[in-house]
């Protein structure tokens, strides 16, 4: 009779075990589920897995939630992960992959920068899901409204800039958590909106965070991209050829992930100053399409924009950068038309300015241009002769999406787009910055079907 009883507790006490292992595997499993894969390696990299068992990183191994990717100071590695998402994690940097759960009832995708720099492209997941998202720093928390932003971190500060769409970055408290997904809607949280132009946000964990100019201190400057980083150009030559545009260029280009009608490509006016004059290029009321200034102060080479209060008259705002904003009258033409068709338009008027890198600001030419918009596969693809003095002949091409509310914006390396067509396809402006060793070349533009 003893020995049964021993031997059903026996018995009992293996089952338990065996349950607990097989609980244990199913942890581990679901611990270590399949992210994505490590795409290129360059210099020294290790992954850490969620045991602490560390490995070195390359090319072609599978990355698993839990995993840590670390560089040395000459490491670079980019990771692609199953829903399409990419980041590149840049030397000197550490990345844990927490969460990716990509599946539609329970998509869960969060990282946690250490410290270091990253660039992250998110995937199809996270644009369906932008509230199932996260990149945690140690100061903050950062969340999406877009697609394509570059971060620097470290214990004490934070930097990062937009190159497509919007971020919301929001010191943790106040009910700011790490454990929570998507961006956080505290007091202290700011957006930052690839419209705003060359921008910077900065926070350093005392003061709250503010949006700089970038003026060559961001994070692609003290941490580059390998040109590995860059996307093929074949899916941007695709998109050109679509629009009919000449697609010959010297340089080489990226295609940017479209901008979506949930995309915020608005900028927030400052308030108007009253005492601001009307200045004589102010354009009458009537105008649909009007180019306006935020501050007192007219730039250098600056004919064409009017002040805040003219412009603004009757007109609502729909995309600018620290000086420049475009504004345009309401319609009662809610989606752009597909009948539209395919459509050139013309350069009626433009103007560039160098803002060089000393702080001066001086006039340069507009020497031709054009702009076709595809208004059935809404896309567009436009080009520009600049010249000045100090940069001689440069040429500025972009393509990309255009909103269903005639709406578009393109930040590709040094160079950014953003502007709007008219609801009848009639007229379209938008504003432009390049990157020249001397400086930026800025200026903005309209046009006539």
């Amino acid at each position: 009779m003893m020995r049964t009883v021993s031997s059903a507790r026996a018995l009992n006490l293996l089952c338990k075990a065996l349950l607990s292992v097989q609980v244990l595997t199913a942890s581990v499993s679901a611990l270590a589920a399949d992210a994505g894969e490590i795409r290129f390696v360059i210099g020294q990299a290790r992954v850490v897995d969620a045991a602490g068992a560390a490995r070195p990183a390359v090319a072609g191994e599978r990355i698993a939630a839990g995993d840590r990717v670390e560089t040395t100071a000459n490491g670079h590695v980019h990771l692609r992960f199953v829903d399409g998402g990419f980041l590149s994690v840049r030397p000197g940097s550490r990345l844990t992959v927490e969460q990716y759960d990509t599946t539609a009832a329970n998509t869960a995708i969060r990282f946690r920068l250490d410290e270091g720099v990253v660039r992250s492209i998110t995937g199809d997941a996270a644009k369906a899901h932008k509230d199932r998202f996260r990149l945690n720093t140690p100061l903050a928390a950062i969340g999406v409204r877009g697609t394509d932003f570059v971060v620097q971190a470290a214990a004490d500060n934070l930097r990062a800039v937009v190159n497509q769409g919007a971020i919301v970055v929001a010191p943790f408290g106040g009910g700011c958590i790490a454990q929570s997904f998507g961006p956080c809607a505290t007091a202290g949280s700011r957006e930052l909106s690839d419209t705003m132009g060359r921008v910077l946000l900065e926070l350093n964990g005392v003061q709250p965070a503010r949006i700089v100019p970038l003026n060559g201190k961001g994070p692609d400057i003290s941490t580059p991209p390998v040109p590995q980083e860059s996307a093929s150009r074949q899916a941007l030559m695709a998109a050109v050829e679509k629009t009919g545009a000449d697609t010959t260029t010297n340089q080489s280009r990226n295609p940017v992930p479209p901008v979506t009608p949930q995309d915020p490509v608005v900028v927030t006016p400052p308030p108007p100053v009253p005492t601001i004059p009307t200045t004589p290029q102010d354009s009458p009321a009537t105008a649909v399409l009007q180019w306006g200034h935020w501050g007192n102060t007219i730039r250098a080479g600056d004919t064409m924009t009017g002040s805040y209060a003219v412009a603004s008259d009757g007109r609502k705002v729909t995309v600018g950068d620290a000086y420049f904003a475009l504004f345009r009258a309401p319609s009662d033409i809610p989606v752009l038309s597909t009948q539209l068709g395919q459509g050139s338009f013309a350069l009626s008027s433009g103007q560039v300015s160098l803002l060089q890198n000393d702080g001066g600001i001086s006039a340069g030419r507009i020497e031709g241009g054009w702009l076709k918009i595809d208004f059935v596969q809404r896309n567009f693809a436009t080009g520009l002769n600049l010249s000045h003095a100090q940069t001689g002949s440069v040429l500025l091409q972009s393509v990309g999406k255009v909103r269903d509310d005639g709406i578009f914006a393109v930040t590709e390396g040094g160079t950014q787009v953003a502007g709007a067509v008219t609801m009848d396809g009639s007229q379209a402006g938008y504003l432009f910055n390049k990157v020249v060793p001397q400086g930026t070349l800025s200026g903005v533009t309209l046009w006539k079907r």
